[in-house]
């Protein structure tokens, strides 16, 4: 086959016309046949349509496609060997050999129809590769029945109610310790080895899978023969987990599991990525995706691009192209892969923010990423008010459109925006309202002091040794807590606080919002607050906690400690010139301006050009302004707005 002449593609001429593929019957070790046929996507005959990852381009295999050679990826083709019947042809759509890759036309002609593909297959299969494989593992047979026993024990819960959660999540750890202590099966010890297995697979971090089974009649996931798993299950479960907390105490017995394995030990400061971190992620990615599957019908590209920032593209301006087909209200772009990366990125923020008149995509510039290397550098020609989206890694305040808007720091009333001529500069209506102050030392400081490799990795975040972890936490809310109070009254016991300065303090620390940006109520304030009293607490012994105090850990664990954590991931707790209390961008210093624009739901920190014009540093929050409270004062006392110049 290797001197024959390759396959070439017939140009698609007429609109909404596809190609499928017909794959001959075969058995594990024929060598791979198939046909590609046009057809007008309206009256396609039934078919499935593949998703998988596609790889690095050094593993290609060649099939035979209408008598000729043709290329394709390990894993598709893989994928396609697994797929074929033994007796009878099968129909089949894949995107890298349906579509001409190299012309750029056809490929952005293609991408719009990619919605219609997906949602009018009978089913997509989604390929994990083999069974055992030789760099992520083997995936046992029974990974199907252990996703199934797991979202069994899982409660019902109503995700919008951020009290109902709680109350779910501590139920639910009482009720695991007790079934523990009668030796029955709980959710704490339930075997979760195999599905571990399957979350190494590097599947779940394609952003393109986010469209591909959201849109999805059914889907089923096939690790090679022996494995198929019903989407949904898994999708139900991630996210019953991550919503009630349940993946912190399986994410610490596994790395006690691995320290205490004589030949795994590392040195945390090798700068070795953790062997579960990616698992970690991979849970959350297909919560992700399921949170898409709920809401996509009443979402913008915004609220896409904001739920699928952890995914990765193999071409950046994916990161817009790839969640086209789930925005189900507001502005759109059309796929251009003529385009550069810089100019799809400018072109889908103008039409988000001024033709949306929104402002949320403000909330992802200048980029949202925690750990800067020299191979990720910020797009050198992107004004700062243009997010990079390649190097979004941390949440966002702002809420998704599809939930109840959390803040509303730039009043009620819509955005004043426009663009300049050249498409560099910003035009925004706003108020100057404080400047930081009084710096805390951030979590993201300490991590790299501890671990200076995480640098090039923003996957390795986490110490491997718990304990550490712990300790670092601590040390972080110490810090905040003295840049608050003053170092004197941190360190007197007898030091009360008065209870709104106690409910300012506690809320900044969490930014006010569980991670559907739900408002924490009152009584969730307090227990931010008597959470670290305790973690500060020199004379709480939490290495050696009783049973009892072990669930209160695993309460605090599910849902105050993530509550702090989820959104100052990304910040640094401040005190601004005025003594209100604020989680501020990385990189803010003094000097720098927080100001509200009409319109925003949060309040941005902004840094002086010195000819008139400011750069953009991020979103923040500041308690005491995030519900208007700036806006207010300023009409009732006649203080005009100003225009507000973003470069």
């Amino acid at each position: 086959m290797a001197n024959e002449v390759a396959y070439r593609y017939t140009a698609i001429t007429a609109p909404k016309t596809i190609r499928l593929i017909r794959i001959a019957p075969g058995t594990r070790d024929d060598s791979v046949e198939i046909s590609l046929e046009l057809t007008p996507l309206e009256s396609a005959p039934d078919f499935e349509a593949i998703s998988y990852c596609w790889g690095n381009a050094d593993g290609q295999h060649q099939v035979v496609c209408n008598g000729k050679p043709l290329s394709m990826h390990k894993s598709l083709f893989e994928g396609l060997s697994y797929f074929r019947f033994p007796d009878k042809i099968r129909v089949l759509w894949a995107d890298a050999v349906c579509i001409n890759q190299a012309d750029p036309i056809e490929k952005s002609r293609q991408v719009l129809l990619m919605p219609h593909i997906y949602s009018q297959a009978t089913r997509v299969l989604v390929w994990l590769g083999v069974a055992v494989d030789p760099v992520f593992g083997p995936v046992p047979s029974h990974t199907n029945v252990t996703i199934v026993q797991g979202l069994q024990m899982l409660p019902s819960f109503d995700f919008e109610n951020a009290a109902d959660m709680a109350a779910k999540t501590q139920a639910l750890s009482n009720d695991a310790l007790r079934l523990r202590e009668e030796g029955k099966p709980n959710i704490l010890d339930h075997d979760w080895a195999p599905m571990v297995s399957l979350l190494r697979r590097p599947w779940f971090r394609r952003k393109w899978v986010v469209q591909e089974v959201a849109l999805a009649r059914e889907a089923l996931l096939h690790v090679g023969s022996e494995v198929e798993i019903q989407w949904l299950d898994l999708a139900r479960l991630a996210f019953g987990m991550e919503a009630l907390g349940i993946d912190k105490p399986w994410r610490l017995k596994l790395e006690k599991q691995k320290a205490n394995s004589e030949d795994e030990k590392v040195d945390p400061r090798k700068g070795r990525s953790l062997e579960f971190r990616p698992v970690y992620i991979s849970l959350h990615l297909i919560t992700a995706i399921y949170m898409v599957q709920i809401y996509r019908h009443h979402a913008t590209l915004v609220d896409g691009v904001m739920n699928t920032k952890f995914f990765d593209c193999t071409d950046p301006r994916d990161h817009v192209f790839s969640l086209l087909g789930l925005g189900g209200i507001g502005p759109s772009i059309r796929p251009d892969y003529e385009a550069s990366v810089s100019d799809v990125f400018r072109r889908f923020s103008i039409s988000m923010m001024v033709e949306g008149n929104s402002l949320k995509l403000l909330s992802l510039a200048p980029d949202r990423s925690l750990f800067h290397t020299p191979e990720a550098q910020r797009l050198q020609d992107l004004p700062t008010w243009v997010p990079d989206l390649r190097l979004m890694r941390v949440d966002v305040m702002v809420s998704f459109t599809v939930r109840p808007q959390a803040f509303f720091a730039g009043g009620h009333g819509k955005p004043v925006l426009s663009v300049s001529d050249d498409e560099r500069c910003l035009h925004c209506q706003g108020l100057f309202i404080d400047s930081p102050q009084r710096f805390a030392t951030s979590l993201v400081e300490m991590i790299i002091e501890d671990i200076p490799e995480v640098r090039n990795s923003w996957e390795t975040t986490e110490d491997p040794s718990p304990e550490r972890r712990e300790k670092r936490f601590a040390r972080w809310l110490e810090s905040a807590y003295e840049t608050a109070f003053g170092h004197d009254r941190a360190c007197d016991s007898n030091f009360v606080p008065e209870l709104e300065v106690v409910n300012s303090f506690s809320r900044t620390m969490s930014c006010g919002t569980d991670f559907l940006r739900n408002r924490l109520s009152q009584e969730q304030i307090s227990t931010i607050w008597n959470f670290i009293q305790w973690e500060l607490d020199p004379d709480a012994n939490k290495d050696e906690a009783s049973e009892r105090d072990s669930t209160i850990k695993l309460n605090y664990s599910s849902t105050t400690r993530d509550s702090i954590l989820l959104l100052t991931m990304g910040t640094k707790f401040c005190v601004t010139e005025s003594g209100r209390f604020g989680q501020i961008p990385l990189n803010s210093k003094p000097g720098d301006r927080i100001c509200v624009l009409v319109g925003g739901e949060v309040p941005f920190v902004l840094r002086p050009t010195g000819s008139g014009t400011y750069t953009v540093l991020g979103e923040c929050y500041v308690d005491g302004v995030m519900d208007g409270e700036a806006l207010q004062e300023a009409a009732a006392s006649g203080i005009p707005l100003e225009t507000i110049l973003l470069e």
